[in-house]
């Protein structure tokens, strides 16, 4: 195995390419009158991001310190890439030094055009670089960068662990005794009641498929660029959980408002309500599928569902006389008739495209009970529009809805093609963006406004505060922004000085009042408004009266 490439390697490497130039000057090589064109190589080329998040979307990202996903691609020049050589990515952070770096293994991809691995280092919140140094065969180096923000999470993580989403669907929100949901089938066609012990399978069917559809867009519908499955670690059940934080989404009914309403959960940013029941009536929160025929309009619609449905001439489940043997558990439609079988696929197909169609729902809307989307850009927004339909919604960095079939894209995007994964769109899935904060791989602090470098307190005066009244202090140092908080902290008090005010990006004055803080010796802790902390560690001692 190769020796790892370091800052030492790239600098070594620049001064050998100027060594080798000078020398060709001094034996006359390049300096005739018919001097042959010199030989220009190509050398590899390299990008860097983060949780699969696009470049357009990666300016203030803020991460976590540790945990976030690299992603490094790299394209050869005219040599081929010497995968043998690159092995880590090397977070640097501004204003402490190369030194002070911290490097996170990362394994080559298969396919070897690039790779992609969760950081194991552990970062103290600043600003730091990413770097990823990248080699070809013929000893030609290119490097990868991105400057990001790393900060704690404000209390706990938004998702963290024992998040569970109860999907009721024996919920009964109308005048009529029982579930709402198995009415809200037979509108469908997928219901008929007539036929109750058809219905009754056809349901099983249908919720099992809906509970298989919001998993999979959480579990295996990962768009972090990592090889393997990396589910978000919430849970989904169609029966009430026993234990952990538990949010109800009933499903069933039409909208009670009067109303066309789909699906209406509010956002919660942060996850900051736990265990909300998503059940009301007005004004309605939940989801309403009986509202769905609002798509009954569209021509793959009608191409899926008419055939069912009777009020357009179909025949619902348990109406056609080969449905009891062709809607039996355990049927095998290797054994059908070609009629029996073209019934028994419009039926199949009738589930799944409603399953698809009600899980993609459900999905969206749980989205937002967890947190999607903040609204504005990072650091504070993932993206989010900020009014109107995009409002809570996924917008490209101009603004605007994507043509790309997202599962937070705002409602009016989507067809029941686009939301079924029929025509040849894809199932909806995550932005990247929104699925690292399902992770717990970005942070939502909207004091990052700006990439800077750390305050640093050098000095402060005077180093003894007055026995009684009011003292000014005066910090020194550099990096100061508008305005910091300061505090004077030790084992036994915390005294928040009062009066900040920035004189220059040099020089910050505060106020001490001796009455307030017990005597001793404290840490002056100097706080710029981006969330950057400098200390100064026993720098300031109040007496004692």
């Amino acid at each position: 195995m190769r020796a790892r490439p370091g800052l030492a390697g790239r600098q070594l490497w620049t001064r050998q390419n100027i060594t080798l130039v000078a020398m060709l000057a001094a034996i006359g090589m390049g300096a005739t009158c018919e001097s042959q064109p010199a030989v220009v190589v190509v050398p590899p080329t390299a990008t860097l991001t983060v949780n699969g998040i696009p470049s357009d979307m990666n300016h203030l990202l803020v991460l976590p310190p540790t945990g976030f996903v690299v992603n490094v691609a790299w394209q050869p020049g005219d040599y081929p890439v010497d995968t043998e050589t690159f092995h880590y990515v090397r977070a640097e952070r501004w204003g402490a030094g190369p030194e002070a770096s911290v490097v996170s293994e990362l394994s080559v991809n298969s396919d070897g055009t690039g790779s992609a691995g969760v950081f194991q280092g552990q970062l103290v919140p600043g600003t730091y670089t990413l770097l990823a140094e990248v080699a070809d065969i013929g000893g030609n180096y290119t490097f990868a960068e991105l400057a990001v923000a790393v900060r704690n999470f404000s209390s706990a993580a938004p998702i963290g662990t024992g998040q569970q989403i109860w999907l009721d669907f024996e919920s009964d929100r109308d005048a009529i005794p029982g579930a709402d949901f198995p009415v809200d089938l037979e509108f469908f066609g997928l219901g008929n009641a007539a036929a109750p012990l058809i219905s009754s399978w056809v349901l099983e069917e249908v919720e099992t498929a809906v509970v298989a559809r919001v998993r999979e867009v959480y579990q295996t519908q990962a768009t972090n660029g990592l090889p393997g499955a990396d589910g978000v670690e919430v849970s989904f059940s169609s029966t009430q959980p026993t234990w952990g934080d538990v949010t109800q989404v009933c499903i069933g009914g039409e909208d009670p408002s009067g109303g066309i309403t789909i699906g209406s959960i509010l956002t919660d940013l942060k996850n900051a309500n736990r265990t909300s029941v998503e059940c009301a009536t007005l004004p309605p929160t939940g989801i309403f599928p009986r509202e769905l025929l609002i798509l009954a309009g569209d021509a793959t619609f009608q191409s899926v569902f008419n055939p069912l449905i009777p009020g357009v001439g179909g025949i619902p489940v348990g109406a056609d006389p080969m449905d009891a043997i062709l809607l039996e558990p355990g049927f095998d439609p290797g054994t059908a008739s070609p009629a029996g079988l073209a019934r028994y696929e419009l039926v199949q197909a009738a589930i799944q495209g409603f399953a698809d169609m009600l899980g993609s729902i459900i999905a969206h809307e749980t989205g937002h009970a967890l947190g999607l989307v903040p609204p504005g850009v990072p650091g504070g927004g993932l993206f989010g529009g900020v009014s109107g339909a995009e409002l809570n919604h996924a917008v490209t960095p101009a603004g605007v809805s994507s043509s790309e079939n997202f599962l937070m894209n705002a409602g009016n995007t989507f067809t029941f093609a686009r939301l079924a994964g029929l025509n040849g769109n894809p199932l909806p899935y995550f932005r990247p963006i929104d699925y690292a904060y399902l992770r717990d791989r970005v942070v939502i602090d909207s004091a990052v406004t700006l990439l800077v470098y750390p305050p640093v307190a050098s000095s402060i005066t005077p180093t003894t505060i007055n026995p009684s009244g009011y003292t000014q202090i005066v910090v020194n140092g550099s990096g100061f922004r508008p305005t910091p908080v300061i505090r004077l902290l030790n084992a036994n008090y915390i005294y928040g000085v009062t009066g900040e005010t920035v004189v220059s990006s040099s020089e910050v004055r505060g106020w001490v009042n001796c009455a307030q803080i017990l005597p001793g010796v404290y840490d002056v802790e100097l706080k710029n408004p981006d969330g950057q902390i400098s200390v100064l560690p026993a720098a300031l001692t109040v007496p004692s009266l």
